[in-house]
């Protein structure tokens, strides 16, 4: 009877420290690796998206992390190991599952990109075509849109849904004049038609 019921402890004791494993304490600690948490957004009320930089290879990424037991961490997936390429505007990264779409945009150094835009009301712009829209646009047409204020070099989103419209990416500078886009199968691009 000691040998069966030393085995069944044991079991639950390695389930036990199996799942503790995987917790930690604070947010930052539970995303894989040396990471820096640059910033975060609530996800509901026991979920947070993160923005962080890898301390070890100076990239970024976003990951979801869940609070448990009410005190513990735990990583719930991410998307990393990015970096903005020599003469682009910006680089994004993202990572979705049915209830959310978080997107992590960082510009690059000098590019004076003050606002970054996720969305489109724009039917039938394909990544070849030139446009016109500027920031007042965008405002006129809110419903279709998410903006943020880029600091540091960074803005996070958290959308409802992953679309071919929450990966449509627009920059703007301090004046509302659009610089830069990624569009729906583009590649992110400095804009000077004039």
């Amino acid at each position: 009877m000691k040998k069966v019921l030393f085995g069944v402890i044991a079991i639950l004791s390695l389930f036990l420290i199996g799942s503790l494993s995987e917790l930690h304490f604070n947010v930052v600690n539970a995303v894989p690796g040396d990471v820096k948490m640059i910033r975060s957004s609530e996800i509901g009320k026991n979920t947070k998206a993160v923005l962080f930089e890898d301390q070890v290879h100076k990239t970024f990424g976003v990951a979801k992390i869940e609070k448990r037991l009410g005190f513990l961490y735990r990583y719930d997936g991410g998307s990393w190991g990015y970096m903005v390429e020599e003469g682009k505007p910006f680089q994004a990264c993202g990572i979705g599952d049915n209830d959310d779409f978080l997107v992590a945009i960082k510009t690059a150094k000098n590019s004076n990109i003050e606002y970054i835009v996720l969305g489109n009301h724009m039917e039938g712009v394909a990544p070849t075509d030139k446009y016109e829209l500027s920031l007042d646009d965008v405002r006129e047409n809110m419903d279709e849109y998410y903006v943020k204020q880029v600091e540091n070099n960074y803005v996070l989103f958290v959308t409802d849904e992953y679309s071919e419209d929450t990966w449509t990416i627009r920059a703007f500078d301090k004046d509302g004049i659009l610089i830069a886009d990624e569009l729906f199968g583009g590649d992110a691009r400095y804009i000077d038609w004039n």
